[in-house]
């Protein structure tokens, strides 16, 4: 019966807005929700999804917003135990050290920087890969730990009562900004 919702709503691409499959015992999103990007309304309430798969962030992207209505209630979508991190000694690859060195002079305007990087497709091509950590606001490629905030969401977005806070990416550096995040701040790990 899923099956047969997905492909008709696949059938219908971009045309598809609503799609509902609430109460299927579905164990995880579909990756094929990426290829719907005219989705507006998507109703998964009460399955036994445990996580978000990377294809709907396509289609929640706050500053081109398309997805107006997520129902995702009755789902094991967070574990709220925490686990107790150790620090870990931040130990970086010479590239990933001077990715972040010539990514924040360049925020600094150093026209010395600026100059040799137009000479330097390769480089240019690695830094615009880069991240900027949520808590130190410096520049990086590699990501040390994926976080997640919990946002009220915005107000133009229709979704259930019950559904107060959504969750929020948040790309953090090192253990050092780890330790002075916020409290509503919470790092994700496979456990």
């Amino acid at each position: 019966m899923t099956e047969r919702l997905l492909i008709k709503a696949l059938s219908g691409g971009k045309n598809t807005k609503i799609l509902t499959l609430n109460g299927k015992k579905m164990t995880k999103m579909p990756s094929a929700l990426g290829k719907l990007p005219g989705l507006k309304t998507l109703v998964l309430q009460n399955n036994l999804i445990p996580k978000v798969c990377p294809e709907l962030c396509n289609l929640t992207q706050f500053q081109d917003l398309k997805l107006r209505e997520f129902y995702c209630e009755g789902n094991p979508l967070f574990l709220q135990q925490p686990v107790i991190s150790t620090q870990q000694e931040n130990v970086w690859s010479l590239q990933e050290i001077t990715s972040r060195f010539v990514m924040n002079q360049l925020a600094e305007n150093n026209p010395f920087l600026m100059d040799g990087i137009e000479r330097y497709p390769q480089v240019r091509s690695m830094i615009s890969q880069g991240k900027t950590c949520a808590i130190c606001g410096q520049y990086f490629i590699t990501v040390w730990l994926e976080c997640v905030r919990f946002v009220p969401p915005p107000k133009d977005w229709k979704i259930s009562k019950n559904l107060k806070l959504v969750p929020l990416q948040v790309l953090i550096c090192s253990y050092k900004c780890f330790t002075q995040r916020d409290p509503n701040l919470f790092g994700i790990a496979q456990v």
